[in-house]
């Protein structure tokens, strides 16, 4: 046998042990699994309506494939989702909250490179799409829509007030809440300027006083993993307090003693008493507009970002981003990422935002809902999201609700004696 004998049967042995190794996975990134069926489960917080259309467009172009999808109530996606992995059955795509990573990240499979890649994520999405880029910057979930704080506004109470816009710092939120409260001889609130102050009848009070800390640079929890809550923040020779002084901005709304006072613990839930008509401004979600709509058709409200500090370098709000993930215990995981990687396309994503009365987090389509108002404000927010390392969602939201609830009824001496008492139960978790 010469050499080009012993060549070409060299060569061709190589190759077949290539093609081998690549039919089996043993050579990451080159199976492609083109064409191999798949039975998927999907599991997400909105209606199965929201996904109707979508999963019908992908199994027209891949028959082989089966997309089959559950909802699933956010307060118990925790429970659910380890019960599910502990029981073997787990979904092969989840709607996975950002909250949730610092917990569970490690369940999460990462996209194969060639679906989905770091650059990919910081250059088409938010900036808070980020937060799903694992610690070698390895791509654990793809951003789909997110839930950010906004501020609602009733525009007859504004008009009445003569005031033709919404305010957009927390100084002129603080004069506009002023103006449009009226009380009773007895003190109590018949018309709230703004729903603040307390913990108990706001849902929302937890969000937004994540949304004044992150605003005021408080940090929450550094990058080492560690609670910093209220410690000092030293600019220059001045040694500022951001916690504290939110706390305080926050409290003063519902402290009767206070000429800003706006908000009692005897009122109605805030968003109820929003959609009744006598709440001038709510500070909501992005998630509640179809809500309030549909409760109160006649109500005249429009939506605004958050208020931010004056001369803020930058616009932040707090809230939730939410992204498309697969358990490393799906037996699907490349046809899941599959399925994720067309629902991420620009038009789907389009769609599905449509759908949801919300806006896509892809930077190529979120100029298209600047021509619109709500969903201009919603565009604008989900841009100044800010995500920060929680660890626990549920938790924490207790844990800040006391906190208001503490201030505003005065159980500690000061505010930085509740803040300590907050601080250490994060430290707990």
């Amino acid at each position: 046998m010469d050499k080009l004998q012993i060549a070409i049967v060299g060569g061709a042995v190589i190759l077949a042990v290539v093609v081998v190794l690549v039919f089996i996975g043993a050579i990451p990134g080159l199976r492609t699994d083109e064409g191999i069926a798949a039975n998927l489960v999907m599991w997400g917080f909105g209606d199965e309506v929201l996904m109707r259309d979508l999963i019908l467009k992908f199994s027209e172009s891949r028959p082989d494939f089966e997309v089959r999808y559950k909802k699933v109530a956010p307060e118990n996606f925790e429970n659910d989702f380890l019960n599910a992995l502990a029981g073997g059955n787990a979904p092969d795509i989840i709607v996975f909250p950002a909250g949730y990573l610092k917990k569970h990240k490690d369940k999460l499979a990462s996209a194969p490179p060639i679906l989905f890649t770091e650059r990919e994520i910081r250059q088409n999405y938010i900036d808070a799409g980020a937060a799903f880029l694992g610690d070698k910057n390895e791509v654990l979930g793809a951003p789909f829509y997110a839930d950010a704080a906004a501020l609602y506004w009733n525009k007859d109470l504004f008009s009445k007030n003569l005031l033709t816009l919404p305010p957009k710092t927390w100084d002129e939120f603080l004069a506009d809440a002023t103006k449009f409260t009226k009380k009773d001889s007895s003190g109590n609130i018949l018309i709230s300027g703004a729903a603040l102050g307390r913990g108990i009848n706001i849902k929302n009070a937890p969000l937004v006083l994540t949304a004044l800390f992150l605003q005021s640079g408080e940090k929450i929890i550094n990058n080492s993993g560690e609670i910093v809550l209220n410690n000092p923040l030293n600019i220059g020779q001045t040694s500022l307090r951001p916690a504290e002084s939110s706390l305080r901005f926050m409290a003063d709304f519902a402290n009767p003693r206070k000429t800003a006072q706006s908000w009692s613990g005897a009122l109605p839930e805030a968003k109820e008493f929003f959609i009744a008509g006598k709440l001038a401004m709510y500070l909501g979600r992005i998630s509640e507009y179809v809500e309030i709509t549909s409760k109160n058709p006649h109500l005249s409200f429009g939506v605004s970002p958050l208020p931010q500090l004056a001369d803020a370098p930058k616009n932040i709000t707090a809230g939730e981003v939410f992204a498309l993930a697969v358990p490393k215990t799906s037996r699907n995981q490349r046809q899941s990422w599959e399925f994720i990687k067309f629902l991420s396309e620009q038009e789907n994503s389009a769609a599905y935002a449509d759908k949801a009365a919300n806006v896509s987090l892809r930077r190529d389509v979120l100029p298209d809902y600047f021509k619109e108002s709500a969903r201009a404000a919603f565009a604008e927010s989900v841009l100044a999201l800010q995500i920060w390392p929680n660890p626990d969602p549920q938790k924490t939201d207790g844990i800040f609700r006391e906190l208001i609830e503490d201030a505003a009824t005065g159980r500690f001496t000061t505010l930085r004696d509740a803040l300590e008492k907050a601080g250490s139960r994060l430290s707990e978790l």
